[in-house]
């Protein structure tokens, strides 16, 4: 008898299983597991030249992508970066200072854990098995999500941003052995050099190129862990001018975004994107519906069947 009812159990626990993974695969439209994000502060659109930064550009011509991402305003790090993992504009999340590490005005709405919605919180709570890891090295990062959504946060610190970008590089490699569905590997060179040096100078643009040299390694990562079924994306917060940024100008406003992966389709990306539709996209990817709060529109990426 013991020995019969042990069979219904694991029998059971099989087609469970299946149902939960069969449903998973059910909802994506476009079969995609996981999602490699790729961003580098301060990386403006109005000084892109693509021959100087050919693993870019070898993303562009085998996805979607755009030069013309708009910000929100004021364009800074803390409020755009947030603004790209929850879907709305900061009239709705409350981020509204340079340097926020909390709503300075209430949120529209909250969750039971006291938070506007982010993705990494909405995929996880819709994904079975869903795991996220993230590592960055301006620690206004970590304000930016709910990190009880991501198995592991890493802030690389270092004596100059130049070191820890090289720091974030190799525990963004580490990070893509454990294939997690959501992978998010953060520079902050480009707006330090901005700042210290300028935008579009000769420094400047070395930096644009070393962080595409760090787009090539993470790429050729993914092949060499085997991961499947991925969808890679770039993109930047904001951009500027001279040592600064934050105004209401397009050289400090435009940023791009690149995506490409399975179920990703080729060209450019028409019509109105700003950085609240880059969140929308992602879920769209994975069939998640988007919160009722959020705001942003799924780019139309994804190839139709």
């Amino acid at each position: 008898m013991l020995k019969k009812l042990s069979v219904v159990i694991a029998f059971l626990l099989v087609c469970a299983f299946v149902a939960t993974t069969s449903a998973q695969e059910a909802q994506s439209p476009t079969g995609v597991k996981h999602v490699v994000w790729i961003g580098a502060d301060g990386f403006g659109s109005h000084y892109v030249k693509w021959d100087e930064l050919p693993n870019l550009k070898k993303m562009k011509e085998n996805g979607s992508w755009t030069l013309h991402m708009r910000s929100v305003l004021p364009s800074s790090s803390a409020i755009n970066w947030h603004t790209l993992m929850v879907g709305a504009p900061s009239e709705m999340h409350g981020y509204r200072n340079w340097n926020s590490k909390a709503p300075e005005i209430e949120a529209i709405y909250v969750n039971e854990r006291g938070y506007f919605p982010d993705m990494f919180r909405v995929l996880k709570d819709n994904i079975p098995g869903f795991t996220a890891r993230a590592v960055f090295n301006w620690d206004g990062i970590g304000f930016c999500y709910d990190q009880d959504a991501v198995d592991e946060s890493a802030y690389m610190k270092a004596d100059s941003v130049e070191e820890s970008d090289e720091l974030v590089l190799e525990k963004g490699l580490q990070m893509l052995e454990e294939k997690s569905t959501f992978t998010f590997i953060y520079f902050d060179d480009p707006d330090h050099i901005g700042h210290s040096i300028g935008w579009g100078t000769p420094e400047y643009q070395a930096k644009m190129t070393k962080i595409d040299e760090y787009v090539g390694k993470i790429l050729a990562k993914i092949d060499e862990v085997g991961m499947e079924d991925v969808v890679v994306y770039f993109c930047s917060d904001h951009g500027g001018s001279d040592k600064g940024h934050g105004d209401a100008r397009l050289d400090h406003m435009e940023a791009p975004f690149i995506i490409c992966g399975k179920g990703i389709k080729q060209g450019e990306i028409t019509g109105a994107f700003a950085n609240f539709d880059a969140p929308a996209t992602i879920l769209a990817l994975f069939g998640v519906e988007q919160p009722q709060c959020w705001r942003g529109k799924p780019a139309d990426v994804i190839e139709k069947k």
